[in-house]
């Protein structure tokens, strides 16, 4: 079964650090990636863009509307996505408990939401 696993983290506590340590931050996730796409049960994986990239579809009185931003507010922001191929619920919080987001990151809201997929 596969599972997607959303990372979240909190933009603004991040970006209150300086650039110097964001790097630092960066380096170690990068580090921590490796035995993560170790495990041989990551299908894909993928940082995204800050959510002023984003946009929002919608359809309101039969007219799509395309809106600036994520879906829905809210102080922690999606970050990243991966998909895991997994036997049960239980193997794939194992390996996405690999995942930098899930190790470290706490005073910047890092964390992670792991879903299975309707197949």
């Amino acid at each position: 079964m596969k599972y997607l696993c959303l990372g979240y983290l909190d933009v603004a506590a991040f970006d209150q650090i300086s650039a110097e340590e964001q790097s630092a931050v960066m380096t170690k996730c990068f580090a921590q990636c490796k035995p993560f796409r170790a495990t041989g049960k990551v299908v894909e994986e993928e940082g995204l863009q800050g959510v002023s990239t984003a946009r929002s579809l919608r359809t309101r009185g039969g007219k799509l509307r395309v809106t600036d931003g994520p879906f829905v507010e809210t102080k922690e922001q999606l970050g990243s996505f991966f998909i895991i191929e997994a036997d049960s619920m239980e193997e794939a919080i194992q390996v996405a408990s690999l995942h930098p987001a899930a190790m470290f990151g706490e005073e910047y809201g890092f964390g992670i939401e792991v879903r299975p997929i309707s197949e």
